[in-house]
């Protein structure tokens, strides 16, 4: 029988090692797409390129993601035991980041963002306009969980808000700045480069931040996360 445990730290470290070691091919890959005439690195530009859908960063974003949603529905599933409502708050969340994952995958952000700008003049700011919708959406998320969120573990409410914090600076924060400087200098600039990779390792930390902070509430409440394998031999007919 193999046991393996999900530790909070080694897991989180471990996802942290991936982000770093895919944010630092990225811009390496960038600086010599920058300093460089070599039409040929193109495709492996389009393979590592943190802005860039449907390639090796935006699979890890979306798999890390998932995660976390599976997470959410596991400790639904233990919260539930406990006879009160309580758990749907954690269901509700699981669904919230599964359609995270599904839009990483996807950019079904930038489908809603073709349909808002049909209502709004998206330009500067808002040149990415699906920060209106999505920010909206996000006002309503902490009305809605922020009494919940403190009746959490203390540490737990931090790690928490440190992840969305991180999350939201990223996502809509340099997002928005880098709208505006797609639209002033377009989509080649050094400028708008620099801006989204601060943007995608902002999202990858506070993932890695939101993994670590489920793991660790699991354990405490429930007892280490772990997968039994149990192997059987074959038997001599």
């Amino acid at each position: 029988m193999i046991q393996i445990i999900f530790k909070p730290y080694k897991v989180s470290l471990l996802f942290l090692s991936i982000v770093l070691f895919l944010t630092l091919v990225h811009c390496i890959v960038l600086v010599v797409f920058f300093h460089f005439d070599y039409p040929d690195l193109i495709n492996f530009v389009h393979w590592f390129d943190l802005d860039i859908e449907k390639n090796i960063p935006s699979l890890y974003s979306s798999f890390a993601i998932l995660i976390c949603s599976f997470l959410f529905f596991i400790i639904a599933q233990y919260e539930k035991k406990d006879f009160d409502y309580e758990y749907l708050y954690w269901f509700f969340l699981g669904l919230i980041f599964l359609f995270l994952s599904l839009d990483e995958a996807f950019q079904i952000h930038e489908s809603i963002g073709d349909i808002t700008e049909n209502y709004i003049h998206s330009t500067g700011f808002l040149y990415f306009p699906w920060v209106v919708p999505y920010g909206f959406a996000v006002i309503i998320f902490i009305l809605i969980y922020l009494k919940f969120s403190l009746r959490l573990p203390k540490k737990t409410t931090l790690l928490f808000i440190l992840s969305g914090s991180l999350y939201l600076t990223g996502a809509i924060v340099f997002d928005m700045l880098g709208g505006r400087e797609a639209e002033l200098n377009g989509y080649d600039s050094v400028t708008y480069s620099t801006l989204y990779t601060i943007e995608e390792f902002l999202e990858m930390i506070a993932i890695v931040v939101l993994l670590y902070a489920l793991l660790l509430y699991i354990e405490r409440r429930f007892g280490y996360l772990c997968i039994t394998l149990q192997i059987k031999a074959k038997e001599n007919v």
